[in-house]
C-alpha cells in the first residue's frame, strides 16, 4: 500500500508549487491512474513518491518494495538487453551479491513474457523507443514489486504492446499489488484504473473512482477540447470510451 498525506512540492528557488496538499491512496490489488497535461507535474509527483526528489511538507508511508519504470533510460555503456532487465533482480539483493543463472532465466522468461526475448543479446542503446520501454518493463517486473510505478507507459508503444502492458498491470494488481501510472489516454485509465486522481493545478485536484472520475465534464475542463464519454457493443458486451470531439 502507498499512501500520501498532504503532500507539496516546489523548486528551491520558485515561489510557485508544483502541487500543493496533494492527498491519496492506492491499496493492494488497485491500480490508480495520474492524468494531467503537459507540464502540469506528473513526473515531479511521482519522483516524490519514489524518494528521488524530498518533499517540502507531507508525508507519503509505502509498505514493501516499489520498481519504476521511466518514460527513457540513459545508460552510460551499452548494456545489452538481458543485462539490462537483469539488473532488476539485483534490486533485492545485497550491493555486491553476484547474479546468478537464476536470476539471468528470470530475465529470459520475462522478456519472452513481454516478447522481447528475441532481443535479449542486442545493445540496449540501439532499440527503439518503444523496444526500450518494453525492456524497462522488463526490469521492473523482475525485481518483484509489491507496488509498481509507471511513467506514461504506453507512449512510445504500438497497439499490440500498448494491450501488452495494460494487460500485464492488471495481471499485477490481480496478484494483490498495487500499481500507480500516469498517462495522457483517458481510455486507458478508464479501462484499466480502479482510482484516478486528475491534476488540474497546483493546488486543485480530483481524486476517487475511475469511473466517478473519468466523466465528460472533468476531462473536457482538464483538456480545453470536447471529450465525449460513450459505450458501445462488442461481443454482446458494453465496452466504455473516451474520445476527443475534433472541429472541422
Amino acid at each position: 500500500m502507498l499512501s500520501a498525506k498532504n503532500i507539496s512540492f516546489r523548486y528551491k528557488f520558485s515561489p510557485e508549487y508544483i502541487f500543493e496538499n496533494y492527498s491519496f491512496d492506492v491499496k493492494p490489488g488497485e491500480i490508480m491512474s495520474i492524468l494531467g497535461p503537459n507540464g502540469r507535474g506528473k513526473t515531479t509527483l511521482v519522483k516524490t513518491l519514489l524518494g528521488l526528489i524530498p518533499l517540502n511538507s507531507g508525508d507519503v508511508d509505502c509498505n514493501g518494495h516499489k520498481s519504476y519504470v521511466p518514460q527513457n533510460a540513459l545508460t552510460p555503456f551499452d548494456y545489452s538487453v538481458r543485462e539490462i532487465v537483469v539488473m532488476g533482480c539485483g534490486q533485492n539483493k545485497g550491493l555486491f551479491t553476484q547474479v546468478s543463472k537464476k536470476d539471468y532465466k528470470e530475465a529470459d522468461d520475462t522478456l519472452e513474457k513481454i516478447g522481447m526475448l528475441h532481443l535479449s543479446k542486442q545493445g540496449f542503446a540501439t532499440l527503439s523507443g518503444g523496444q526500450k520501454q518494453m525492456v524497462l518493463v522488463a526490469r521492473a517486473l523482475v525485481s518483484k514489486p509489491n507496488i509498481m510505478i509507471l511513467d506514461e507507459p504506453t507512449s512510445a508503444l504500438d497497439y499490440k504492446n500498448q494491450s501488452r502492458v495494460l494487460s500485464i498491470m492488471k495481471q499485477i494488481s490481480e496478484e494483490g499489488k498495487s500499481v500507480i501510472f500516469t498517462t495522457h489516454c483517458p481510455h486507458q485509465a478508464l479501462h484499466v484504473s480502479s482510482k484516478t486522481m486528475i491534476m488540474q493545478s497546483s493546488s486543485e485536484y480530483l481524486y476517487g473512482s475511475a469511473q466517478e472520475i473519468l466523466t465528460s465534464k472533468n476531462l473536457s475542463n482538464l483538456y480545453d477540447i470536447n471529450i465525449h464519454k460513450g459505450k458501445f457493443c462488442s461481443n454482446k458486451k458494453d465496452i466504455e470510451f473516451v474520445s476527443p470531439i475534433f472541429k472541422k
